[in-house]
């Protein structure tokens, strides 16, 4: 009588193990389906961060490529301003000598003669100026059109082209001219670092490079060394000839590829 009194008295575990077996079940399908929720959305993720990696490099390199192009524009620009800069002062040149002469009337004539030769000479050397100056406003106009439309802003300068003296023939007593060509014109290229600009309508007439000419003229030995830009052969063409038939002085060539500055120390190393 006893033992059934305490049997039926007692508390069963059945249901608790039930739901605890069934909450178990539950958590392990949702962690399933959370898993595999999680694998997808990955998946998903790893095609797009592809897709967008690949834009960006073709972004990249079209960048790249503009600053490249926008470099040559900014070459370009830099030599077309400095051809409107010495017609500028070409022209205050001419009004002074228009004034020394009004104000000279009494000197002797030879003094008056100079000056006259003179104000013709700078007369012709800014008609030039002048026939050439729309066809460079145009293209400024264009080229700065050109920057606007890309809007790139490139950090970087163009890398330095160094002029190689080796295999030239060159000796260590040969007196040197370095001038660069390119399609504006001449740029004398001073051993200390200095630059004489002249334009291609006044290689003929220019005083500075007749000085230049005639001061190399002198020397024993001597050369006048082209450094030819890709735009620069016209320009090379008359220069080349001028020094020539006029100053009957030996000339010399060197191609330069790109718009980079002119690094000439190696040849000052000799």
């Amino acid at each position: 009588m006893s033992r059934r009194q305490s049997s039926s008295n007692g508390v069963s575990l059945f249901p608790f193990l039930s739901i605890l077996a069934c909450l178990i079940g539950v958590l392990t399908m949702m962690i399933k389906i959370i898993t595999d929720i999680k694998a997808q959305e990955n998946v998903g993720r790893d095609e797009q961060e592809m897709a967008r990696a690949k834009q960006f490099q073709q972004i990249q390199s079209e960048i790249n490529k503009q600053e490249k192009e926008l470099t040559k524009i900014k070459a370009v620009l830099k030599e077309r301003n400095a051809a409107l800069v010495e017609l500028s002062e070409l022209e205050n040149k001419r009004i002074m000598l228009r004034k020394q002469l009004a104000d000279t009337k009494a000197a002797p004539k030879e003094s008056d003669e100079a000056l006259q030769k003179m104000l013709e000479l700078l007369i012709d050397q800014i008609a030039a100026f002048k026939k050439e100056r729309p066809s460079l406003e145009k293209q400024l106009a264009e080229l700065k059109a050109e920057l606007e439309r890309r809007k790139i802003k490139p950090d970087t300068k163009p890398q330095p082209v160094r002029i190689n003296p080796a295999g030239s023939g060159i000796s260590a007593n040969t007196e040197l001219v370095f001038i660069e060509c390119n399609a504006n014109g001449l740029v004398i290229l001073d051993k200390s670092g200095g630059k004489t600009t002249i334009s291609a309508a006044t290689i003929e007439t220019d005083g500075k490079l007749a000085s230049a000419f005639n001061t190399l003229k002198s020397a024993r030995e001597h050369l006048v060394l082209f450094l030819i830009r890709a735009d620069g052969h016209g320009t090379f063409r008359t220069a080349g000839a001028h020094a020539e038939t006029k100053y009957n002085l030996r000339i010399g060539k060197l191609p330069v590829p790109t718009q980079g500055e002119i690094d000439l120390s190696l040849f000052l190393k000799r």
